[in-house]
């Protein structure tokens, strides 16, 4: 049940990840508003 539950978590944060790369920096995704991103935030994401 365990590595059932840890596959499934997984995929969604993968899934999860990926919706917040290309939403980066975007001024709207999936047509809800996304306030700017802090420079902090940007920084971490490129490294």
């Amino acid at each position: 049940m365990k590595k059932i539950q840890n596959k499934i978590l997984s995929v969604i944060a993968k899934a999860s990840k990926s919706a917040a790369d290309k939403a980066c920096g975007a001024i709207s995704f999936w047509g809800c508003y996304q306030p700017k991103e802090p420079a902090m935030l940007r920084e971490k994401a490129k490294k």
